[in-house]
């Protein structure tokens, strides 16, 4: 299982991400958990969403 971190601009830390708002939250609860399938996927996905987000950035991060 892991959880997507993103850095926002000007931000000194990655913060928890609700994937499906597009949102950092700062309560674990809220934030999307994706299964290893999942997280294959969306390690491709990273430079995009980098990409398409100036300035972010993201990380895919195991929850233990």
């Amino acid at each position: 299982m892991f959880r997507l971190y993103a850095k926002i601009p000007g931000k000194k830390r990655f913060l928890p991400m609700d994937y499906n708002s597009g949102s950092v939250v700062i309560n674990l609860i809220y934030a999307t958990i994706f299964s290893e399938v999942e997280a294959d996927k969306l390690r491709k996905e990273i430079p995009i969403l980098e990409d398409i987000n100036p300035g972010w950035k993201f990380q895919l991060r195991g929850i233990k």
